[in-house]
This record gives structure tokens, C-alpha cells and sequence, in this order.
């Protein structure tokens, strides 16, 4: 039986598929598209300091999708994600990336580190809500570079419980309660299933195929009315 008395977060499990990046030029039209398009709400996030980008949140759960937009040029190009984002809307993808969640970045680290993993620093981020309450998560990326990956990165949350970004309130037109699975293509679709499934395991929020680019290629969300598809 569960224990009742543990917080949301305590129960998860020790890894999970936590949110997914799509690339807008303009945060209002991008969730305005995805409203017109999904049926999809999206909620106002806030501004990724030292980033160089800004977010809009569409929650679902303890899960989420994030719309993320360049808010600083000069900022956004001397980082990581401020890169592989202006990438991303240079060339029209759906998706930039996505984010798996851990209960300890440096558990998963010691472990991936273990298994001969190359990987870069540890770093902190943070956001300030509208509302003026501040986020806080620890990134685990598994490579440095701005190139497209199919593999995603790991964050560790530091909130208080119920102030995770897919825990907001948001009533979703097509009636989505949550992210099934994330499809990701591949290049080298044997080497990034092995690569899962020492990140997450042999789980069905994830699927690997063949492809000619690396990459989230589609996303797959419950909803009353059947599975819906982003792609």
C-alpha cells in the first residue's frame, strides 16, 4: 500500500521523463499556435537568468511541456541551451530537447561516471515565477557541445512540494492529463536504447526508431479523447 504521508516527489520513481522543449521565435504566438493546433494551455513561466531564454509552461501533472524563446541574444549565445535553441528555430524543429528527473544529480552521476560516461559540470539554474516565487533545479547534461541529441538531460528539483512547473493549474481544452511517451530518433538507435536505459530503464515513456537526425521527433499525450499526437 502507498505511504500517503510521503510527498509527490518522494514518490516518483528514482528516474522519469520530466518535461520537453519546443522552440518558439515568440512565447505569446508560440502558445497561442499550440492552443489553436492541440488544444493545449499554456501558462506564463518566467525568465531563465544568465540563459539568455524565457518559458511558458503547459502542465500536465508532474510532467510538462515547456515553450522556451530566446530573451537575450547576447546571453543566449554564450549558452548551451541559448545555442541549441537559436539552432533549433533556425532550422523549424518541433522540439530542442527534453529532460528526464532525478532525485540525486550526483547519484546518477557517480553512476553514470562509473559506466565511463564523459560528462560536463553540474550547474544551477533558477527562474522567478510571476507570482515572484523562485524555482530552483540542479542540469545534468551528458555532453557539452550545441549539436542535436537524442539523448536528454537530467534535472533534480529544488521546490517546495506542489510548486513543480507540471503541478500548476491549467485547464487544457482537449482535456491532455499527461506526457505517455516521448519519441526520439535516432542515428544510431541500438547505442541511445542502451544509453536510456542506463538513464531511465526499460520503460514505456520512451521510444528509440531510426532516423537521419538525432532528436525528439514526437511527443504522445493522454487524454480522454484518445492518444494526441505532437509532432
Amino acid at each position: 500500500m502507498p505511504d500517503f504521508t510521503q510527498s509527490p516527489k518522494d514518490l516518483d520513481p528514482p528516474t522519469v521523463v520530466d518535461h520537453v522543449l519546443l522552440p518558439v521565435a515568440d512565447l505569446e504566438e508560440g502558445a497561442r499556435t499550440l492552443r489553436e493546433r492541440h488544444g493545449l494551455q499554456a501558462i506564463p513561466g518566467g525568465r531563465h537568468p544568465k540563459l539568455g531564454t524565457a518559458n511558458m509552461i503547459v502542465p500536465l501533472g508532474r510532467q510538462y511541456l515547456e515553450l522556451i524563446a530566446i530573451a537575450d541574444p547576447l546571453e543566449a549565445a554564450a549558452s548551451r541551451l541559448g545555442k541549441r535553441l537559436t539552432q533549433a528555430l533556425d532550422e523549424g524543429r518541433t522540439f530542442v530537447d527534453w529532460a528526464l528527473r532525478t532525485r540525486s544529480i550526483d547519484a546518477l552521476r557517480v553512476k553514470l561516471l562509473s559506466a565511463d560516461w564523459d560528462l560536463p559540470p553540474v550547474w544551477e539554474g533558477s527562474r522567478r515565477r510571476p507570482d515572484g516565487q523562485i524555482l530552483q533545479w540542479r542540469t545534468q547534461d551528458v555532453e557539452a557541445g550545441k549539436a542535436r541529441i537524442a539523448l536528454p538531460f537530467v534535472i533534480e528539483w529544488d521546490v517546495p512540494d506542489g510548486l513543480h512547473p507540471g503541478e500548476a493549474a491549467a485547464r487544457h481544452p482537449n482535456g491532455a492529463t499527461g506526457l505517455r511517451r516521448v519519441v526520439v530518433g535516432a542515428r544510431d538507435p541500438i547505442g541511445v536504447r542502451k544509453s536510456l536505459e542506463l538513464l531511465l530503464g526499460d520503460s514505456d515513456l520512451y521510444q528509440v526508431r531510426e532516423a537521419a537526425l538525432d532528436g525528439v521527433e514526437e511527443l504522445v499525450l493522454d487524454s480522454p479523447h484518445g492518444d494526441l499526437v505532437i509532432a
